[in-house]
């Protein structure tokens, strides 16, 4: 099952999901080896 990636940040504790939002936005965030700086990008939290 694919959820939001601000959320999934959100749901380990990462960051709020606002801050998560902010972080993507900057590209702080790596996929898979991969900057992430577009919003709504989904994950799979078992593969990703």
């Amino acid at each position: 099952m694919k959820i939001r990636l601000q959320k999934y940040l959100s749901q380990c504790g990462v960051a709020s999901r606002r801050q998560a939002e902010e972080f993507i936005k900057e590209g702080l965030v790596r996929v898979n080896g991969r900057a992430v700086s577009q919003m709504g990008t989904k994950i799979d939290p078992d593969k990703d």
